[in-house]
């Protein structure tokens, strides 16, 4: 399936350059940048698809309210201009005037927004109601003014809705039956040229859009390029600018080329081991933190991640709203302390029988990293059985709680309230099916503490418990490593998204 827009750089010329083919003469002089895509295409429903790639397209076609600037550590508006607090329950936005619609129609107003809201709420193709999961309503204030009314007091709003809360034209959505597919108009500084069903996503300059460089791309095309090796040859053979997420063993591929940077950046997605203690033996802290205490995160991040990982010792890294440091309770890599407390949760005989599911290929060396701690493991004691699952049947799996242990990692991990309640908070989902009246308590409190120093504080103590009580071991987030064709300048952010107007190419 195909999108079009009339007067924008045909789509045809996105998939010719996708295949090789020579782009058309009228295009040749634009700055067109081809990047790597490794998520899937699906739909181009701006509500239909929950990941981060997809967000940030999204966010820069159609528009959001703002986005995290990870570079200064603050958001910072798109669609919206201003924001405030004006009660423990109410948060008021301003949209910005002045923006103009793709197609030349008017700017955003809260009739969008409101359009909006219910589309994500009420649309069958929608996948991102929990965006919305504790906000009560939103209400009109005037034309350029919108408040967001949540159930209870939510410090962490701004990362449940800022870059993921997707605005589209009432106006075409009331002209047009499929108003995603004829008329895909919005505000962001980038406009949609084409959207090629699980293959690439062409995008234009939105050349109106206040203060987007001249020096941005004129053209980007999204190619979808599952396999790390293959990314990294078409990089290789100019057939892409940047290849993102280039794991350890195939950097050096590319360090020695002439015409490429390697460019690095922290990650917020964090990987971990969870133990669910729904199932045994995981119902025995020891027995959790016995595991937990076999595995040298250290061995594995400076021999097989060949350094290119930061090290966890617990939910919260250097990159994460709310750190404050490292945790006091840590579990270090110690196998005596592991085999003791074996013994003490009753196996002096040997140690337990357990299921231990990972992906493959979905994550940075995801299987290999489980083969590792499979073997770590194994010399204290454990037994282990090493499943390797569809990833989609693993996912399935995780979420409906049917998997006693797993290695998995939790992107858009920039806040870190919706993580932990996911994962942690009792019957919130069964993801892992751990149970603590206390951990939930102060999940709780840090949520609906509005002050950012108080509630850090919070945050720290239910860090602290989730470190000694181990239903998630942290073990480390991945240092994004992309290719970048020199005469680019990029600087990664710890998402590993890319902000188009921030992209600067050679004039």
């Amino acid at each position: 399936m195909k999108t079009n827009r009339n007067g924008l750089i045909a789509g045809a010329m996105s998939a010719l350059a996708v295949l090789g083919t020579a782009v058309p003469a009228a295009a040749q002089d634009d700055k067109l940048l081809m990047v790597t895509s490794t998520f899937p295409m699906t739909s181009p429903t701006p509500y239909a698809e929950s990941n981060a790639q997809m967000y940030s397209v999204w966010c820069q076609t159609y528009g959001c309210l703002g986005r995290y600037n990870y570079a200064t550590k603050e958001y910072e508006g798109i669609l919206v201009e201003t924001w405030e607090i004006v009660d423990d329950n109410t948060w008021r936005f301003k949209l910005r005037e002045g923006l103009v619609r793709h197609d030349g129609g008017p700017g955003p107003t809260t009739t969008d927004v409101l359009h909006s809201y219910h589309r994500v709420l009420n649309d069958p193709a929608s996948t991102q109601k929990n965006i919305f999961s504790e906000v009560k309503t939103i209400r009109e204030v005037d034309e350029h003014t919108f408040e967001i009314v949540t159930t209870k007091p939510l410090a962490s709003l701004l990362s449940y809705i800022f870059d993921r809360f997707i605005i589209t034209s009432a106006e075409l959505a009331e002209d047009s039956a499929s108003p995603d597919e004829d008329a895909p108009y919005g505000w962001g500084p980038y406009k949609l040229a084409s959207y090629t069903l699980d293959q690439e996503i062409a995008l234009e300059k939105n050349d109106d859009f206040p203060g987007i460089a001249e020096t941005a791309p004129d053209i980007a095309v999204y190619r979808q390029i599952r396999e790390a090796e293959q990314r990294v040859t078409a990089l290789m053979n100019g057939e892409v600018q940047i290849a993102r997420l280039i794991p350890p063993q195939l950097v050096s591929r590319i360090e020695g080329s002439e015409s490429i940077d390697t460019v690095q950046s922290p990650s917020i997605e964090q990987m971990f081991l969870a133990f669910n203690p729904k199932f045994e033996p995981w119902t025995d802290k020891r027995v959790r933190q016995a595991a937990a205490h076999a595995i040298n995160k250290d061995l594995i991040i400076d021999r097989f991640l060949m350094g290119l990982a930061d090290k966890l010792d617990g939910p919260l890294g250097e990159q994460q709203i709310c750190y404050t440091g490292p945790l006091d309770f840590v579990i270090d890599y110690d196998p005596e302390k592991s085999r003791e407390l074996l013994v003490e949760a009753g196996y002096e005989d040997g140690g337990p029988s357990i299921e231990f599911m990972t992906a493959s290929g979905r994550y940075i060396s995801d299987r290999q990293v489980s083969e590792i701690v499979t073997q770590m493991l194994t010399e204290v004691g454990f037994e282990v059985d090493l499943q390797v699952p569809e990833y989609a049947n693993l996912t399935a799996a995780m979420r409906a709680g049917e998997l006693p242990m797993y290695y998995l990692g939790r992107g858009l991990f920039l806040d870190p309230s919706e993580p932990l309640s996911q994962y942690l908070e009792s019957d919130i989902t069964q993801r892992i099916g751990y149970t603590n009246l206390e951990l939930d308590a102060l999940l709780q409190q840090e949520r609906q503490t509005l002050d950012p120093e108080e509630r850090c504080q919070i945050v720290r103590q239910a860090a602290e418990l989730i470190a000694e009580e181990v239903p998630m071991f942290f073990m480390w987030s991945h240092r994004l490593v992309h290719g970048v064709q020199k005469g680019i300048e990029w600087n990664a952010s710890a998402d590993g998204e890319i902000w188009l107007s921030d992209v600067k190419m050679s004039m």
